[in-house]
């Protein structure tokens, strides 16, 4: 695993040693942060089943301001403070042990600071927990400052009715990868005008990677 862009561009960071990880792949990475461009500049990010870190410290790299990392998992904590501190972004960080569908319901947040989150829960989460999930999206939904964004990956087939307000998401499909973008502020950036839920963005990505 590599950071894409940014003033660590190229640098390798670890993934995980286990295979109920599922870190998002760099090419998957890649066009997130291509969709998001700016938005993360300047901001606070927030990356809930953070696993790797591998989202939150690509956001770092490329301007953002601090990022929390939220994982039950204590070998990923261990791992997101190893690759954290070998980009020296330990002063820009938080990582915490915590269950991500509580910390994200209770976080309190300033209204007058757009945050930039993170959603990538297990694959096996959907299935066993949707309705925690869809529970924990429209609560970031709803408390998120304007000018936030919210990123959440899933598996191709999954159930977009966990999506509040469908209609304002734009959904993208990379293989076996979806991945979709709510703006906060309800505006889409460059030529992003309306929801594709048919899109295969010429990335094939394996879902187990």
């Amino acid at each position: 695993m590599r950071i894409i862009a940014g003033e660590c561009r190229g640098r390798r960071i670890e993934g995980p040693s286990d295979d109920k990880t599922r870190p998002t792949s760099d090419p998957v990475r890649e066009s997130i942060f291509n969709i998001l461009g700016d938005r993360v500049v300047d901001r606070t990010v927030i990356d809930l089943f953070a696993g790797s870190g591998a989202l939150g410290l690509e956001a770092l790299s490329r301007g953002a301001k601090y990022a929390t990392f939220v994982d039950i998992n204590r070998e990923n904590v261990r791992l997101i403070y190893r690759n954290a501190k070998s980009l020296g972004y330990e002063d820009r960080t938080k990582v915490s042990l915590a269950d991500a569908h509580r910390f994200g319901k209770s976080l309190s947040v300033d209204v007058e600071t757009p945050l930039v989150f993170f959603l990538d829960p297990p694959y096996l989460e959907y299935e066993r927990h949707a309705d925690r999930i869809g529970e924990l999206i429209e609560s970031l939904v709803q408390k998120a400052p304007e000018g936030s964004t919210i990123v959440v990956e899933s598996g191709k087939h999954w159930n977009e009715k966990l999506l509040p307000n469908l209609e304002e998401w734009d959904i993208r499909r990379y293989g076996g990868t979806a991945v979709a973008f709510r703006y906060i502020d309800a505006s889409l950036p460059g030529e992003l005008t309306h929801v594709e839920t048919g899109v295969d963005d010429e990335i094939h990505d394996d879902p187990q990677s």
